[in-house]
């Protein structure tokens, strides 16, 4: 976790946060400290889509995705958490405001375990209200996968929602050959089956697999969902605010989505999207994660009846336990 916190000359604060895998982090910094602060300093900082140009530019030639986009991503939530503390308004309002709920799905972590643990995990997702659940698909051999994914839908039977994630397991033949075998179990998507830019073989699959996809959380700029939604790749688009750029170019994204017909979902940050979800009229699911922040929050997350709740306090309402966090801190 990388976390920007800006003040503005009137005292109003913002903070916003990406996430990374461990040891990555510290190459964020030196972008954020050596850049981006000299142009937030010299900016207004409720022109957010001037300022988000301007860190795009000065990181064109060495980013267009990858860390830059992490690192742009922490410093644009912040600004925009800054925007809607600054007016009083919740960002999901701010931002569109079309609902003040999304459906929620239990994003499980669950490939490596057995198939016990594996119920278990399902079974503690139904006791907490979800109506809707993921697994992980990926095992050496197929008929393992099927043989998991049949354990599941006997225990939630046939009116909870399923989904299953790949996370990149496979090449387009054998995604085929999964998605044939997986057919009977109505699953609402299969994420990530192939590796995130093979956008030929994301449009070969939809086109001929029989199970919807959703996938993006691996992409880092809108030009790449312009090129999957372009190739006719997916059915249920996954930005991420916390790996594409930030709030900014999510509801691009999002839009995007729209205008080509398709729902929008979310992967990971489940406290963040949960803002934006609600803030445009093509939401599907919001994933809540695994991994989430709750620990460390003031007020997490509120769900009611398989639908997370988007928070009415100003900005994106979240407050952390900073001292709590100090333990993790790296120098």
């Amino acid at each position: 976790m990388v976390a920007v916190r800006l003040t503005d000359s009137d005292g109003a604060t913002g903070c916003g946060y990406t996430v990374l895998h461990a040891g990555h982090g510290d190459a964020l910094l030196p972008i954020i400290d050596n850049v981006f602060s000299g142009i937030l300093l010299s900016e207004d900082p409720r022109r957010i889509e001037r300022v988000w140009a301007r860190m795009w530019r000065e990181h064109h030639y060495s980013g267009r995705g990858g860390l830059v986009s992490f690192a742009i991503g922490a410093v644009d939530v912040a600004l925009w958490d800054l925007r809607a503390r600054c007016i009083g308004e919740p960002l999901w309002r701010l931002l569109g405001g079309h609902s003040k709920s999304v459906r929620a799905y239990a994003g499980n972590i669950d490939l490596n375990f057995p198939v016990e643990k594996l119920l278990e995990g399902v079974r503690r997702s139904l006791d907490a209200g979800f109506r809707s659940v993921k697994m992980r698909l990926g095992k050496p051999d197929l008929h393992e996968d099927v043989a998991r994914v049949t354990a599941v839908r006997e225990l939630i039977g046939p009116d909870i929602e399923l989904m299953a994630d790949a996370n990149e397991a496979w090449r387009t033949d054998q995604a085929m050959r999964a998605f044939r075998a997986l057919r009977e179990f109505d699953l609402i998507w299969i994420e990530e089956p192939i590796r995130p830019d093979d956008y030929a073989g994301y449009a070969h699959l939809r086109a001929h697999g029989g199970v919807s996809i959703a996938a993006g959380e691996n992409l880092h700029t809108v030009a790449e969902f312009a090129a999957l939604i372009g190739a006719g790749g997916v059915d249920f688009p996954e930005p991420d605010l916390t790996t594409c750029g930030g709030i900014t170019p999510w509801m691009k994204i999002a839009h995007l989505a729209h205008a080509n017909g398709l729902p929008v979902t979310s992967h990971g940050a489940h406290e963040l999207h949960v803002h934006l979800l609600t803030a445009v009229p093509n939401a599907a699911y919001l994933e809540v994660h695994g991994f989430g922040l709750e620990q460390f929050m003031a007020q997490p997350l509120e769900l009611k009846e398989g639908m997370a709740i988007a928070p009415d306090r100003p900005g994106h309402g979240i407050d952390f336990d900073w001292s709590a966090l100090q333990a993790y801190r790296v120098e």
